[in-house]
């Protein structure tokens, strides 16, 4: 019986960690990707595929984000255990989003035609999305009631997510012909 209450509560930890480090993930992309970068994303159109197309597929990437912050979470608690900090996750987080980006960057341009500003671009936005989320999921492993953890994050990630809708629309807005924009040039 005691074995069986300590791996529901790994599951429990675990599902609460990756959720927390999702939200994160997802509101550290759009940031990076949605705001800041919205102007590198302009001047490379001609590499991407048009953008009502790009925001149809970003489910793909929200699921490929998920299956990520789930394997860190269980990388996490696996290796380090009781010993998991604040520090380990942000640490751990950053050389994994880092091998993950460089991995993915690589590969991807060995194979399509992309921007070779890309190279840089999509390993550091990977590493910061990744070194916050280890850092947001060792906070959650690490508590005694881990989805209050997950709600604080939750209710951070919205503001985090309005404010950066704010910013994009206040000092870099869409032009009208990107947003009415269709097929593939």
């Amino acid at each position: 019986m005691s074995n069986q209450n300590v791996s529901q509560g790994a599951r429990v930890r675990l599902l609460s960690a990756g959720v927390a480090g999702w939200f994160v993930y997802l509101v550290i992309d759009f940031l990076v990707h949605a705001v800041f970068l919205a102007q590198w994303w302009r001047a490379t159109a001609s590499y991407w595929l048009p953008p009502h197309e790009l925001f149809s597929r970003l489910l793909f990437g929200y699921a490929s984000f998920a299956i990520y912050c789930v394997v860190l979470a269980w990388l996490l608690m696996r290796l380090f255990g009781d010993s998991l900090n604040l520090l380990i996750g942000l640490r751990f987080g950053a050389i994994a989003g880092l091998v993950s980006g460089l991995g993915s960057v690589l590969g991807t341009y060995s194979a399509f035609r992309m921007p070779p500003s890309a190279l840089v671009v999509w390993p550091v936005s990977i590493l910061l999305a990744s070194t916050f989320a280890g850092g947001v999921m060792s906070w959650v492993l690490i508590a005694v009631r881990p989805w209050r953890r997950v709600g604080i994050v939750i209710v951070a990630a919205v503001v985090l997510f309005i404010i950066g809708v704010v910013v994009q629309n206040i000092f870099f807005p869409t032009p009208v012909d990107h947003i009415f924009q269709s097929g593939g040039s």
